[in-house]
């Protein structure tokens, strides 16, 4: 008999993509999800639905009844809101579900962390699960909150509990129906809205790989690893150029670098009250350089061509009214 799994956030863009991974390997799957949560991305599905809350621990327990696995991916991940917000989304509700796991005796869970627990080195240099976290000074409550959480997993892991965790990069493909951050990302790309590319690299992962990736760690991962899920790293402007050849999104300029340096420098001439702002406009001093031999040797994960990601990426945007595409050459 296959093993049963409870996806939490499998409503959502990321969590869906490890439901249809799991459902295509012939496993069972329960949902963890709201009462209001969408459901257009379960349409069709064969999937059993727990609804609960996050920070709500025995609505956790309960659903965890009959299930063997845990995929922990329910997190806020959005670029605005305060610090209490992400703590108790992504740090107590981390807390809960794996706390949940351990009383009914799981046994193994793969919980979603992100890059952003990662850190990266300043200036160039290669990025591996080994790096240490240095984005303190950003200031930004969705990084810190994955920081955090990713420790309160690592913490249960400790204390017993088979926890492997992903590093997914900016996730891309089908199905982004709110659209994430990333997503609208690309869909400002394709519509031209941004007057200028920025030369800011950003580490991104096909939706469909980074499920992939779930799977194989729940699978073959090491209890208390972590491993690192990306595809290709881009700078804004190349992606929007590989846009333009693969869905004739409209040509931009690149701020040159300099004047990028520039501006970055600049915000340590700005107030103490300014400093979220400017911790932000520093993430370029970074390298987004990502190695995932590990991922490779360990899970034996491939990632197909970014590419191919943001051509699916765009039809899909594009079939669903978010944008229009010029070609799809």
């Amino acid at each position: 008999m296959s093993k049963k799994a409870l996806v939490t956030g499998g409503t959502g863009f990321v969590g869906s993509a490890i439901v249809r991974e799991l459902l295509a390997n012939g496993e069972q799957v329960k949902v963890f999800r709201r009462e209001s949560s969408p459901l257009t991305n379960l349409e069709g599905l064969d999937v059993e639905h727990a609804i609960g809350d996050l920070l709500d621990r025995d609505s956790l327990v309960s659903a965890l009844h009959s299930c063997d696995r845990l995929y922990h991916c329910a997190a806020l991940y959005k670029l605005s809101g305060g610090y209490e917000k992400y703590l108790q989304a992504n740090v107590v509700g981390t807390r809960n579900a794996l706390g949940a796991a351990m009383e009914r005796g799981i046994e193994r869970v793969v919980h979603t962390s992100s890059i952003a627990a990662i850190g990266g080195p300043r200036g160039r240099g290669k990025v591996t699960e080994d790096q240490v976290w240095n984005w303190a000074p950003l200031n930004n409550p969705y990084i810190t909150s994955k920081f955090i959480s990713e420790h309160e997993a690592l913490k249960f892991g400790a204390q017993g509990l088979p926890v492997v965790i992903i590093n997914p990069g900016a996730p891309i493909g089908p199905c982004d129906v709110k659209p994430t951050p990333t997503g609208a990302m690309i869909v400002s790309l394709i519509r031209g809205t941004y007057p200028m590319w920025m030369p800011v690299d950003i580490g991104l992962v096909d939706v469909d790989d980074c499920a992939r990736q779930h799977r194989l760690a729940m699978e073959k991962g090491k209890p208390g690893e972590r491993y690192l899920s990306v595809g290709e790293t881009l700078s804004l402007g190349q992606a929007g150029k590989l846009l333009g050849e693969l869905v004739g999104a409209p040509w931009r300029p690149t701020l040159p670098s300099w004047m990028l340096k520039l501006t970055i420098y600049g915000t340590y001439l700005l107030p103490q009250w300014a400093n979220m702002l400017a911790a932000v406009a520093r993430y370029p001093l970074h390298s987004f350089d990502y190695d995932t031999k590990k991922a490779q040797q360990d899970l034996g994960m491939q990632f197909r061509p970014i590419r191919e990601s943001l051509l699916n990426a765009g039809k899909w945007y594009a079939e669903h009214g978010y944008c229009k595409l010029r070609n799809t050459d």
